[in-house]
């Protein structure tokens, strides 16, 4: 029996009692068949067989959420990024919206990947000098794609502190904080040392951030967030980093849910997840 045979879940003999083909044709008479259900569920299929991928020269994009610049309807900053003005719109500029956020981000990756973050934590807003200090960052503008590092996280004794660029856009600052909390899982359930062991200290920010960068992509996919999602993938698939290496072998072993419903194998469920 399918999940979506709806009708078979209790009262079997009523439903039988249904004419179906003529409920869908008096449905369809009455312009009930292309409700916000339909287009949404038209939506995911095709975002199952879509795929997104940057012009190779001579394009603008986004360094925020990667979509295309058009005219001149972006901002410039003053490190020389270039964002929309949907991100420049849903920038987060107080302590208050970050909280709730951060807030909201903890409880649905918790519910998408079926773990515990339960754990001391503290989160900070910083500028991007801030940033680039702790991660020894260097960023240099482009006319592509220009992202950088818009937070990290960071083990201590009392806990985990997770911080991120004050001042970044909505959706970027939901994906960052995928991707931190992801590490703040892994410090506190992986054995380091065992890590290194099993895959040599030379692969260990691969595994690391192969890891933190395929759960960002499928938290995003699990918002629906799927034309988000397939700008952060395409952008992984064409890194050749640790952060794309380490994507590209995750989304080979664990391939990404499209409809955002993840399934039960998932790196979260491996001590050793390559």
């Amino acid at each position: 029996m399918s999940r979506s045979d709806y009708l078979s879940f209790g009262g079997g003999s009523a439903a039988a009692g249904i004419d179906i083909a003529a409920t869908l044709a008096y449905l369809r008479a009455e312009g009930r068949t292309a409700g916000y259900l339909t287009h949404a569920r038209r939506a995911v299929e095709s975002s199952r067989t879509r795929t997104f991928a940057f012009d190779p020269i001579g394009s603008n994009y986004c360094d925020f959420c990667f979509v295309k610049l058009m005219g001149g309807e972006f901002d410039r900053l003053a490190d020389g990024r270039e964002r929309c003005v949907r991100c420049s719109k849903t920038a987060l500029r107080s302590s208050e919206e970050f909280e709730d956020v951060f807030a909201e981000v903890v409880r649905n990756v918790e519910t998408s990947f079926d773990i515990s973050l339960r754990v001391p934590m503290t989160v900070r807003m910083v500028n991007a000098k801030e940033i680039a200090r702790r991660t020894d960052e260097r960023f240099e503008p482009t006319p592509g794609v220009d992202a950088r590092v818009l937070g990290f996280a960071a083990e201590h004794r009392d806990g985990y502190t997770l911080y991120v660029e004050n001042g970044s856009p909505r959706l970027a600052s939901v994906a960052t904080i995928a991707h931190e909390l992801t590490h703040i899982w892994q410090y506190r359930t992986w054995n380091a040392r065992q890590i290194e062991q099993r895959y040599g200290r030379h692969h260990r920010l691969t595994v690391y951030e192969g890891m933190a960068a395929w759960a960002q992509v499928q938290y995003l996919l699990f918002l629906r967030e799927h034309e988000h999602a397939e700008r952060q993938e395409a952008y992984l698939r064409q890194r050749d980093d640790e952060y794309g290496v380490g994507f590209r072998l995750y989304a080979d072993r664990y391939p990404l849910s499209r409809a955002g419903d993840v399934g039960l194998d998932t790196p979260f469920r491996h001590p050793f997840p390559l």
